[in-house]
């Protein structure tokens, strides 16, 4: 028995797809089993340079080129609406920043003014005839 290994897996380049298989193929019918070779050439090339075929062609070549522009119209708008997005992120990042920094100064601010208030503190000695000595601190 053959051992199903990695050599029997086929990759997405391998695969065709059932456009691609029809495309190659041709079908065995009895109308093409009885025509020659070079008939069957002569058929496939009638047809293509009448005035129909070729609007037909033209407004098709048309359509994919409108297609494309409104992929291409739907790629730049995407794009630039994440750029909005991308500058209104960034910029809450430096208001938050900012703000951060903001808060940090304060609160060195409030802790350097309780240092020097406790620093500027001294201990006032009260001295009464009846009464102990009373520390009393602002």
């Amino acid at each position: 028995m053959q051992s199903e290994a990695l050599r029997n897996i086929k990759t997405m380049r391998q695969v065709k797809s059932s456009l691609e298989v029809a495309g190659r193929r041709r079908i065995k019918t009895t109308n093409s089993l009885s025509k020659t070779a070079e008939e069957s050439e002569r058929l496939e090339c009638v047809g293509l340079n009448d005035g129909q075929t070729t609007q037909i062609l033209a407004r098709e070549k048309m359509r994919a080129a409108k297609f494309e522009a409104s992929v291409e119209r739907s790629r730049q708008k995407l794009l630039k609406s994440r750029e909005k997005i991308a500058s209104i992120v960034n910029r809450n990042r430096a208001l938050t920043n900012l703000r951060h920094e903001i808060q940090h100064t304060r609160e060195l601010s409030k802790e350097r003014q309780l240092l020097s208030k406790n620093l500027a503190v001294r201990p006032e000695v009260l001295k009464r005839n009846s009464l102990h000595e009373i520390e009393l601190k602002y």
